[in-house]
């Protein structure tokens, strides 16, 4: 019996399969859409040439289509008939068949009025409108969906190719993607979910576990109450049309937010709906996964989760719950595709997880390598900015390179049914070379040796408006992180007490609203390990759920001992340095704004433009600590904007806007003493072995080395430097380099 386990192996989580390591990439071929079925069987035999060994293959169980084996066995026969040392992961939805969901009105997810919202499941095998959502939380779909997945595992292992199953991926929700297609509230109507007896039973265990059993009963939140999360951003980000004689529109506010924070102190019970209604679909991938463990140990279980754990009302987020499935030991990996804004030549793809925090729970982060080609439709074509052959070799090796460096799993996802995104030559040729160049990285000491860690809190999403959490984490993680000319590695706040987590000089912590005096403790007692720089970003730790009083100003003071108020208006974000205030400042411009998203937005998916909304801070903080250099103030109202203070302990940073561009931090970094790669803001990765650059503009590129090296072009094969401690070269913008860096 072929036994596959995620193992430590040279430093990191890997694949190993009968003793074998498999580094990344790994393949998915949409083969089937709704009643076309295109398998290219010289696709699959190119693709196994060029090295790549581990399939998703897309499949349902025989609950869903009676049928489903019929396709699923004739793709993996004719992947084996070509590639015969090929290992297959079926990709396996759980979706309930129609006949369930009119059996089972309490399991579908009900509004606030008693309606139940039609909607339009789709995958890749059908498409079919039904009388509803089925929710995620219900514990009969767990169960009748968890029988129909064991029924088909059974079917699957008694086919002649068995021994060439690894593992099992779970598809659910929306896109298979587990988020809820229909919104979770409609202020057209004034009515809200989840109020099904499903959900309900969920809401309350969660109540009963945090408050007793009993001592809180589950009561669905009305609309009015989580206004803050919505309404905040709508009406303050996205006014009326002014006039230089308009008045100011005042920001909303019904009684249950303090600017863009839920007021906890009396409405607590609205982030415990939020938090239930995330944890509730975490347990469904844990209960799915456990099935398939208790069964069989040596098979890897995994699962999309995650995309949208950063705001709530992005439709009907429900996944910031990943903590709760690393911490379960049964799932494997947590796969998702890559942030599509920014994909184009110059940019870059963007994580939408915290992948170190993987690490640490020897759980692999796959991502969905959706990367778009020349070989798109005009439109998407355009949209994505791939016109040549050039564009796609360039885009493919800079979405590799993160992989290598970051030292995450991912598969290549071909969407075009039967194929069509990779099927040339030149990236069949290509895959092969990056293939080779894996299984080097592979056999090195993949340990990366960051000096920067960004510090990310799942749960603080469920008590800040989405504005606030976009600016904040996702522009960053988007657009600036890989131009900081430094590598990065990324946390939940959770792992600073872990003794696994490495130290490091500079840690940014993004969003981390609401700790515990616990959390507290341990975030400091890590910053002195190594006296260490803290960057906090706008109201960090303005809640304590230690306390009867949860949010008060105070807290934020206590967690960065920097002595703050607040300013309960709306106000720009926009800020300037003071010259000879300050290390960081002198370092940054003079006259230049920071402070707020000033780069062109590009969406790589949607025929609709994207506009990032107006930014602002509402309350304002700002620090009057006598202790602490003042390094910028705010335009709009000269109150300190960045204030950095020495505790004894550790170097408190206090930013009191929201959004940091890679110049701030990158001046932060080497302030801090990290190491600092490269200065221009071209895209940057890097490990202790591999140093890649895709080039955002056209000219000369200088690297600086942390040690005397020699370097070598992987794709060129070229020594670009001999026992240097920097080097520099010509690059054209989209462009791509990746170096073996060998130290002497």
């Amino acid at each position: 019996m072929t036994k596959a386990r995620i193992e430590n192996y040279n430093g990191y989580p890997a694949f190993v399969i009968d003793g074998k390591v498999y580094p990344p990439m790994a393949a998915t071929i949409r083969t089937i859409q709704f009643d076309n079925v295109c398998i290219d069987e010289d696709y699959y035999r190119e693709l196994g040439k060029s090295g790549i060994k581990i399939f998703f293959l897309i499949c349902d169980t025989l609950w869903l289509m009676p049928n489903a084996l019929e396709v699923f066995s004739r793709e993996a026969e004719i992947l084996l008939k070509v590639c015969p040392d090929a290992y297959i992961i079926p990709r396996i939805s759980l979706h309930p068949p129609q006949k369930w969901m009119e059996d089972n009105p309490d399991e579908i997810v009900s509004y606030s009025d008693g309606s139940q919202i039609k909607t339009l499941l789709y995958m890749e095998t059908f498409k079919r409108e039904m009388n509803g959502m089925y929710s995620l939380a219900s514990q009969k779909w767990r169960e009748d969906a968890g029988r129909a997945l064991i029924e088909t595992v059974k079917e699957i292992e008694k086919l002649p190719y068995a021994d060439r199953i690894v593992g099992y991926f779970f598809a659910a929700g929306g896109t298979s993607e587990w988020y809820y297609i229909n919104p979770i509230e409609n202020f057209e109507t004034g009515a809200y979910a989840d109020t099904s007896k499903a959900f309900s039973k969920e809401f309350q265990k969660f109540l009963d576990k945090k408050y007793g059993q009993g001592k809180v009963q589950a009561e669905i939140p009305g609309i009015e109450t989580r206004f803050f999360a919505e309404k905040l951003d709508e009406i303050i980000a996205n006014p009326p049309r002014l006039y230089a004689t308009s008045p100011e529109p005042e920001p909303p506010c019904n009684g249950t937010n303090f600017g863009s924070f839920l007021d906890v102190n009396r409405y607590m019970h609205t982030a415990d709906f939020y938090r239930a209604w995330h944890l509730a679909t975490a347990e469904s991938v844990v209960y799915f996964a456990k099935l398939l463990k208790d069964r069989n140990p040596d098979l890897i279980t995994g699962s999309f989760y995650g995309s949208w754990g950063w705001s709530e009302i992005i439709w009907a987020s429900n996944t910031a719950g990943v903590l709760k499935i690393l911490d379960s030991g049964y799932v494997d990996m947590l796969a998702n595709p890559g942030v599509y804004e920014n994909r184009q030549p110059g940019g870059f793809t963007g994580q939408r997880q915290m992948a170190d925090s993987f690490r640490l729970r020897n759980t692999i982060y796959m991502v969905e390598e959706d990367t778009r080609t020349h070989a798109e439709n005009r439109h998407f074509g355009d949209l994505a900015e791939m016109y040549t052959m050039e564009d796609t070799i360039n885009v493919l090796k800079r979405d590799f390179a993160r992989n290598i460096c970051e030292d995450l799993q991912a598969w290549w996802f071909d969407q075009h049914v039967g194929g069509g995104r990779y099927k040339f030559p030149e990236v069949y040729r290509l895959f092969e070379r990056q293939q080779e160049i894996a299984r080097e990285a592979y056999e090195k000491d993949r340990r990366k040796g960051s000096e920067i860690a960004f510090i990310y809190d799942e749960e603080s999403v469920h008590i800040v408006s989405k504005q606030t959490t976009v600016e904040t984490v996702e522009l960053v993680r988007g657009y600036e992180i890989a131009r900081i000319g430094a590598p990065v590695d990324q946390y939940f706040h959770n792992d600073m007490s872990n003794p696994d987590m490495p130290d490091y000089k500079l840690y940014v912590f993004f969003n981390t609203y609401s700790l515990t005096n616990e959390e507290r403790r341990a975030i400091k007692d890590k910053l002195a390990k190594n006296h260490a720089v803290a960057l906090f970003m706008y109201a960090p730790g303005i809640i304590n759920p230690s306390l009867k009083k949860p949010l008060d100003i105070k807290n934020i003071s206590d967690f960065t001992e920097i002595e703050c108020r607040a300013v309960n208006e709306k106000f720009s974000p926009k800020f300037s340095v003071i010259k000879g205030s300050h290390k960081i400042a002198d370092a940054l411009e003079e006259n230049r704004i920071y402070g707020f998203f000033d780069r062109v937005e590009k969406n790589n998916i949607s025929f609709v433009p994207r506009h990032t909304a107006q930014s602002y801070l509402y309350p304002v903080i700002y620090s009057d600590d006598r202790d602490a250099v003042v390094a910028a103030r705010f335009k709009a109202n000269n109150y300190p904007a960045v204030t950095v203070k020495e505790t004894g302990r550790f170097t408190s940073i206090l930013c009191g806007s929201k959004f940091i561009n890679a110049d701030f931090l990158r001046e932060t970094a080497r302030f801090a003493g990290c190491h600092i790669y490269e200065e221009d803001g071209n895209v940057l990765y890097a490990n202790k072995n591999y140093i890649a650059v895709h080039a955002s503009k056209t000219g000369e590129i200088t690297i600086t080395l942390p040690e005397t090296s020699n370097v070598t072009e992987v794709y060129e094969r070229k020594c670009y430097a001999k026992g240097a401690d920097r080097f520099s070269f010509h690059m054209v913008r989209g462009t791509t380099k990746m170096f073996e860096v060998k130290g002497i």
